[in-house]
């Protein structure tokens, strides 16, 4: 793909020779004769690459023009070019980010190439910032849609920890609160962001292939490894790994990740050097490491490892009126796809929303707007739209007569609301509290008694400062 290429030598019987070739090629070329011409050019015309000689004479010499072409468009490609008689000017200016030079006599075919090299690289920094820009549309921070407390701290979390270089992350919480997600927009606002973001689902693939796809192999490894094959974590290097389902993999896996953590290298299936890799690891997982621990299923080292920072995803149920304003966010991405004009959502459509229990969370939630965008028949989604109702959790649901072992003390059961209203983080710590009473302070067991995910009980006793194994009082 041809382009606009600024000359810019002292010696005109040189230009020409560079112009006639570079034309024949399919190139537009701009001469100037001395630096300051040549930075009167740049500024005017704004090539797409510039060939200078480092020798100029006048107060531009090449290194001052490179500087100040730079201080224009800093990612501008130069080609220096020199005689004999300037070698340490052309160091000078390589340092001075110039991408490569030649020295002359020119060879016209090596620079031919040169030009198509310097060139290519700047498509590939433009494609690079268009998907980077693309990405951060559809995966940035201003994509996680939260007003509640609870996805308020997620993001300040998230946002911090971004700017800690290959700091490693542990996402806990169910499936389909937006994991994926988080660890997106992770990626994006690090200083890696136009590094790779490779992914995989330690649940979707057995033991054996996805350690051929993590650690790669060398030919001839086994028996269908009939080339070499570089594997994720070399893809991922100097970018984010991001393993998720992390608590399915096979404990002989979780050893073998445990060491490319702590060594920051690995060796390919059948080699012998050890490769050096570093990368952001950012793991996920929607089952309980501790009970998974517990059970033998999942190393206490590695979960030490992965949990320098751990954010914890609410589910939807628990976060109120977020669910309104996801449903809106996808209302208009599926006007978009559909070309529909729905508008609002109706308020019995609205409560049915708030009061379903959502146990896909955000994907469920996808799936019904969807459906509701597709087949509604007027500009609101209603309740028939939605196709919940028979899923619909009941606000009291008939439950045993209390018993010694289920019974809360009475007090929870007789909660007198003032006039002026309560604090309902107040009523909420003191229900944990007692919770955690009732239950001798096991957390497990307060969670299965609240029917919330011991994740979620944890993210709440850490926000109310309550500590596991600590008598209530």
């Amino acid at each position: 793909m041809p382009g606009t290429i600024l000359v810019v030598d002292d010696d005109p019987d040189l230009r020409q020779v560079v112009r006639l070739d570079l034309e024949e090629r399919g190139y537009e070329i701009i001469e100037a004769g001395d630096g300051e011409e040549g930075h009167a050019q740049f500024t005017s015309l704004l090539p797409d690459l510039s060939i200078i000689d480092v020798g100029l004479p006048g107060a531009y010499d090449g290194v001052e023009l490179l500087r100040r072409i730079h201080d224009i468009q800093a990612r501008h490609p130069v080609l220096i070019i020199s005689g004999q008689a300037s070698p340490e000017k052309a160091v000078e200016a390589m340092k001075q980010g110039a991408f490569d030079y030649l020295g002359k006599p020119l060879n016209l075919e090596k620079l031919a190439l040169l030009i198509e090299r310097g060139l290519a690289s700047v498509r590939k920094d433009n494609e690079l910032e268009r998907v980077s820009k693309t990405q951060k549309a559809t995966y940035g921070f201003e994509r996680i849609i939260g007003s509640c407390s609870s996805m308020q701290e997620v993001i300040n979390t998230a946002r911090k920890v971004a700017t800690v270089p290959f700091a490693t992350v542990l996402l806990t919480g169910e499936s389909g609160t937006g994991k994926e997600l988080v660890a997106h927009a992770i990626h994006l606002a690090s200083a890696n962001a136009k590094e790779p973001f490779v992914e995989v689902n330690c649940a979707a693939m057995p033991e054996t292939l996805l350690e051929a796809e993590l650690f790669g192999y060398e030919k001839g490894a086994f028996t269908d490894a009939k080339q070499r094959k570089r594997g994720l974590f070399e893809v991922a290097s100097a970018g984010t790994f991001f393993l998720d389902e992390i608590g399915e993999m096979s404990p002989n896996l979780q050893v073998k990740l445990l060491k490319v953590i702590e060594e920051r290298s690995f060796r390919r299936l059948g080699g012998t050097s050890p490769l050096s890799v570093q990368f952001r690891l950012i793991a996920a997982t929607n089952a309980d490491l501790h009970e998974r621990m517990a059970a033998g299923a999942f190393r206490r080292d590695l979960y030490y490892r992965l949990n320098v920072f751990t954010i914890h995803l609410p589910p939807l149920r628990e976060r109120g009126s977020d669910v309104i304003h996801v449903a809106e966010h996808f209302i208009r991405h599926f006007n978009r796809e559909f070309s529909k004009s729905m508008h609002t959502i109706s308020p019995d459509a609205q409560q049915l929303l708030m009061s379903y229990d959502w146990p896909g969370n955000i994907r469920e939630l996808r799936n019904a707007i969807e459906r509701a965008v597709l087949i509604g028949a007027s500009d609101e989604i209603r309740p028939q739209d939605l196709a919940i109702k028979a899923r619909l959790k009941p606000l009291a649901a008939p439950e045993a007569a209390p018993t010694a072992e289920t019974a809360l003390p009475g007090e929870i059961l007789d909660i007198k609301i003032p006039a002026h209203g309560v604090n309902f983080e107040e009523v909420e710590r003191q229900l944990i509290r007692l919770a955690m009473r009732h239950c001798h302070n096991n957390a497990s067991a307060a969670a299965r008694f609240l029917r919330m995910t011991r994740e979620t009980l944890r993210y709440r006793l850490k926000k109310f400062g309550i500590r596991e194994g600590v008598e209530q009082e």
